[in-house]
């Protein structure tokens, strides 16, 4: 398999390694590109030739540690940009999968997972394409430490995060280094790539959780990919669209457009695919939504407010067409 990595996230990665004393002028010509490689739209970087960069690089700056610093720093520089994805997710387990799914846009080297182990424990596994892990070293490095960097900061609010990291490469010699600049216990595996999570971290609620920015972020993302389909992403971001409006307090296919960074014209030829316009899309979020409102205990009155009705009859009305009969008769019959 053809690993390889896009020219953006190259450019940001060459500035830091300058940064870290390595000249981009250097580092350019041991890739044999130059500047106007960097700006290239759909061209990717072969991963080999970065880690011959790499290779050279801590050679240069007699820092074999390297590849660490440059994930840490990376991550650390482009969160507020490329963070927004992760922050938005629900918990550290969509996290995960979402990393599995987006992370080849910046560089292809492997797959992500979720594990739960018979123990229980809870492990972020780096799968990669390739399988010698001395050669690919510093590349490893740099994937690593831009994970836990990002995962350390989107549940710091757990006050415990990440327990230790499992790498099956680093020499006895070098574990208390690898810990120092990862800020986090080290151990050797001898089959995985993983970052363990304590219990509290992968239950507890991201506090920067947004499905919405979520929805439209991946519809984004899945343009980069090429995956041209509107399926489960349009899908998620019209009812992500339509939650948030009802939660300002007025619901329109307008509203809802505008919220998704479209027009209203440009929402009806998308729905008009799905063969279902946006009035019963509409009606079908607000009766799964009354569902969830009513079951944490919500009354009528205020469900109806929530789901952004102009009055109590409206919501009754719509309730007749969901249930078959008056919400006094619905209570009648659960009561």
């Amino acid at each position: 398999m053809k690993m390889t990595l896009s020219y953006q996230y190259l450019s940001v990665n060459l500035t830091i390694l300058d940064n870290l004393g390595f000249p981009k002028a250097r580092a350019l010509d041991v890739l044999g590109i130059d500047e106007s490689n960097l700006v290239a739209s759909d061209a990717r970087l072969s991963l080999e030739a970065f880690q011959a960069c790499l290779s050279e690089a801590a050679k240069f700056t007699s820092d074999s540690n390297i590849g660490l610093r440059l994930g840490h720093k990376f991550r650390v520089g482009a969160f507020g940009q490329t963070g927004g994805l992760y922050s938005y997710c629900e918990n550290l387990e969509e996290v995960i999968r979402m990393n599995n799914l987006y992370q080849k846009i910046a560089i292809d080297a492997g797959k992500v997972e979720y594990l739960q182990k018979s123990d229980g424990s809870h492990h972020m596994c780096f799968r990669p394409h390739y399988s010698d892990f001395v050669q690919y070293r510093l590349l490893t490095d740099v994937i690593v430490a831009s994970f836990i960097t990002a995962y350390r900061w989107l549940s710091w609010g757990s006050g415990e995060d990440i327990l230790c990291a499992r790498l099956p490469y680093v020499p006895e010699n070098d574990i208390q280094s690898y810990s120092d600049i990862l800020q986090t216990k080290l151990k050797r595996d001898i089959d995985d790539i993983c970052v363990q999570f304590s219990d509290v971290a992968m239950s507890q609620k991201l506090t920067t959780h947004n499905p919405e920015h979520l929805a439209r972020t991946r519809i984004t993302l899945d343009k980069l990919l090429g995956n041209q389909t509107d399926g489960y992403a349009f899908e998620t971001a019209v009812e992500a669209a339509i939650r948030g409006a009802m939660e300002s307090g007025t619901v329109s296919s307008y509203v809802v457009a505008e919220r998704m960074g479209l027009s209203a014209s440009a929402l009806r030829a998308k729905l008009a695919v799905t063969d279902e316009g946006f009035r019963p899309r509409l009606d079908k979020v607000r009766k799964d939504l009354f569902v969830e409102k009513f079951e944490d205990g919500c009354s009528f009155s205020q469900i109806a407010m929530d789901l952004a009705y102009n009055d109590q009859a409206a919501m009754n009305r719509a309730f007749r067409r969901w249930f078959g009969m008056t919400p006094s008769q619905w209570r009648s019959e659960i009561e």
